[in-house]
């Protein structure tokens, strides 16, 4: 919060959890497989006010409504309980966007931001992940009737831990990765004349393509190696998947994991081009 007066700091917090809030209640009928959380795509929200006022603002925001956003708009689905969207979802949207908004303030780079992206949502997303499987496979392991393999979970091997673990970080990580990589750049692109007026905005910075262009090749190949080892390796045998996803045709899943992991990878390794074509450095 340095640098932020308290009344900045409240009003840009709480605008962010209101919107964050109303992303998640938007986005509720979304399912994983699992029939725990959903698909969220409002990420780009807390991003924008990590831009707008730091880590703090955006932890703190997501925390708040993401908390906010699960109990009126997940718990009604029955996809979540207070007790689960406090000890995964609250702790989970802190860190990783406060990790966010840490780092994109001290890089202040565009080509940085594809890394810090990808870092800040793996972080966030394990949180989640094993916060979840801690929560219902061993804490209350028999309360919930979404979750149909809660009851067996807590005797289960590790193998079937780590498996819906692993489940729960790819479904996530591999399906908020696209929107924050494709749909951040052009919002802020079309927000920066309202971005300007503010004082405390962190400025991010295009460099030149020598030094963007590997950025980008990174995270790409990172990616199109976590498609691989999805597709092309027996991890669904050594990871029991068939089990976790009881009503899921698991070979359709992790072709579409496959694919979107893919996809993504080779688009990433574009995306400093097109951010250079579209000049977002003002």
């Amino acid at each position: 919060m340095k640098g932020l007066s308290p009344a900045y700091f409240i009003s840009l917090t709480s605008i962010c959890a209101s919107l964050y809030a109303i992303s998640i209640i938007l986005t509720a009928y979304l399912p994983t497989p699992w029939g725990v959380g959903h698909l969220r795509l409002g990420i780009i929200i807390p991003a924008i006010f990590a831009l707008l006022g730091g880590p703090w603002v955006a932890g703190v925001g997501a925390a708040i409504g993401s908390f906010l956003g699960d109990i009126f708009g997940l718990v009604p689905f029955g996809r979540t309980d207070p007790i689960l969207a406090l000890f995964a979802g609250v702790p989970a949207n802190f860190v990783g966007f406060f990790i966010f908004g840490y780092l994109i303030k001290k890089y202040g780079n565009w080509g940085s931001f594809l890394l810090i992206s990808f870092i800040a949502l793996l972080i966030g997303n394990f949180i989640a992940a094993l916060n979840v499987v801690i929560y219902i496979g061993f804490l209350f392991p028999l309360n919930h009737s979404w979750a149909t393999f809660s009851g067996a979970l807590l005797y289960e091997s590790l193998n079937l831990k780590v498996g819906l673990i692993l489940g729960f970080l790819l479904f996530w990580l591999l399906t908020m990765l696209p929107v924050m990589l494709f749909a951040f750049p052009p919002l802020v692109k079309a927000l920066s004349p309202l971005l300007r007026r503010y004082p405390y905005v962190s400025k991010l910075v295009l460099e030149e393509p020598r030094i963007i262009v590997p950025k980008g090749f990174i995270l790409g190949i990172i990616l199109l190696a976590i498609a691989f080892i999805l597709y092309f390796t027996p991890i669904t045998q050594v990871l029991p998947f068939e089990r976790i996803m009881q009503n899921i045709d698991v070979k359709f899943g992790i072709t579409y994991l496959f694919l979107l992991t893919f996809g993504t990878g080779l688009i990433v390794i574009f995306v400093p081009f097109l951010l250079s074509a579209l000049k977002y450095s003002k």
